[in-house]
């Protein structure tokens, strides 16, 4: 059996800005183990005998082979200066800033060709140099950046050959930056003046609901908005569960859901251990598979990352169940996505969505594909990002769910929220807020109204931006969800 666990060797690392959520923990998913992962580390795995060059091409059921390349895992400190120094050039960089830039870059330049480098020196250099260049960014776009210091990181998180080699070019680590001219902004702002007549005409729809609320104590108003939420995708009625026929077995599985339900995670992992220990005294591989899964969840969400994946691993190797499988795969894309490293995350994604296919899991799919989108979004891979999306927008239409294609559209906007799509990034909001209408759904439509809030907030419409916030606020009173009501008061306050 294919072993997906990659052998990485990653450090602590803190996710981007921009994979924060806005969370709703009563319509979260109870498998929500993609949830707050913020400020994580996946510690040393520990390797396996063989070389990693050695994994054999995983085999998905639709026949098609894939597997990472790890010679393209590899990167030279050469390139990095380089790429480093081009990026500086590409997004005219003041001189005074590009000067302080090549400073640090000079210092790892130096220390690069040493007999042996000093590889601490040089990624702090990097990292310095990340800090400044981000900085110009942000002052330049009016939008916190952290794309050069995410792209750093992330190569950190690959093999990096400090001895520098300028021979040496991969094309796969080559940063992508956002294009943003002045042209561009001025034309931007005039199609979103015109895109906010549009999305104010979906926040005039008549809702039976309170009115907002008179500022009465000022609030801080560096408030912000995060453009990330967990997205709810109705859990499909179709998936069969297996139920396995040895009562003890049985007995300590329902044992351990019912924990779970207490968040009582300590005794559901004890019923679990207990559960799996008895499937595999009865030889019932099928239950074997679904109970390492539900222990993977416990290790997930403690952040116990790997064992979390080698329990994921155990469930697609035990399991004949496709959903499961996919499920698996899933969640381990999660974990090597939340950690930015690329390509596994991408692979698991990528089998993930083909076992849904096999299963004809559309809702899963959806899932899978959303976030491979996202992921090539945080790159400004603006091509994939769109060629994924769109994909995931015509699988979730087939389901004929509005609930998950309101989903796929809501997650859609944050993704291109990302690359500053703003336009289309509304548009997204817009379809979300009137599928979620048709499925009434009252809260899942305010979270569209307040980021599209954030949008026109940040793009100095300050009368739409009100206006959408507003309507959140009725939506979330007709919710009756009264903490996000006080989340949206404060923030009325400050707009």
């Amino acid at each position: 059996m294919y072993n997906s666990i990659y052998p990485i060797n990653i450090k602590p690392y803190v996710p981007p800005q921009n994979k924060n959520a806005v969370t709703n923990n009563a319509e979260e998913e109870s498998a929500g183990s993609h949830l707050q992962r913020e400020n994580r580390a996946l510690q040393q795995s520990e390797r396996k005998a063989q070389n990693r060059d050695t994994f054999q091409r995983q085999q998905y059921p639709n026949g098609q082979q894939t597997t990472i390349d790890y010679s393209k895992s590899q990167v030279n400190i050469a390139q990095i200066i380089t790429d480093f120094k081009n990026t500086s050039l590409a997004i005219g960089t003041p001189d005074d800033v590009a000067e302080r830039v090549n400073q640090y870059l000079s210092f790892a330049e130096m220390q690069s060709k040493e007999e042996a480098p000093d590889k601490e020196f040089i990624k702090n250099s990097l990292r310095s140099a990340s800090k400044i260049l981000d900085n110009y960014i942000t002052q330049t776009l009016n939008k916190e950046s952290k794309v050069v210091e995410n792209w750093v990181e992330a190569l950190f998180l690959q093999h990096v050959v400090y001895k520098s080699d300028p021979t040496s070019i991969n094309p796969d680590f080559l940063v992508k930056l956002p294009e943003k001219t002045q042209a561009r902004q001025q034309q931007e702002s005039q199609i979103v003046q015109e895109q906010s007549v549009e999305v104010s005409e979906l926040s005039q729809q008549p809702v039976q609901s309170a009115s907002a609320p008179n500022p009465v104590n000022p609030v801080d108003e560096s408030a912000t908005v995060s453009q990330q939420e967990p997205v709810e995708y109705q859990k499909d009625s179709t998936v069969k569960v297996y139920v396995p026929q040895d009562r003890e077995l049985k007995e300590y599985f329902i044992q351990g859901k019912k924990y779970l339900e207490k968040n009582d995670t300590k005794s559901a992992l004890n019923a679990f251990m207990s559960s799996l220990e008895r499937a595999k005294i009865t030889g019932d591989q099928e239950a074997i598979g679904m109970v390492c899964y539900e222990i993977g969840q416990i290790h997930d969400k403690e952040d116990n990352l790997t064992d979390a994946l080698n329990y994921y691993h155990d469930t697609i190797e035990f399991s004949t169940n496709n959903n499961l499988k996919a499920k698996a795969y899933f969640a381990m894309g999660q974990i090597y996505d939340d950690v930015v490293y690329f390509d596994p995350a991408v692979e698991h994604y990528y089998a993930s969505v083909s076992y849904a296919g096999e299963a004809e899991n559309l809702k899963a799919q959806t899932k899978a594909l959303g976030n491979i989108a996202n992921m090539f979004a945080e790159r400004y891979d603006k091509e994939n990002t769109y060629t994924y999306l769109d994909v995931a927008k015509q699988i979730a239409e087939e389901t004929k769910d509005n609930k998950t294609i309101g989903a796929v559209y809501s997650k859609s906007g944050d993704t291109l929220s990302i690359i500053n799509e703003d336009v289309n990034a509304l548009k997204d909001y817009k379809q979300s807020a009137m599928f979620y209408h048709e499925a009434e759904s009252p809260a899942k439509m305010a979270r569209n109204f307040e980021k599209a809030s954030a949008i026109m907030l940040k793009l100095g419409n300050k009368t739409k931006a009100k206006s959408l916030l507003e309507k959140a606020y009725s939506l979330s009173i007709d919710a009756d969800d009264r903490e996000y009501t006080k989340t949206l008061s404060k923030k009325l306050l400050s707009v």
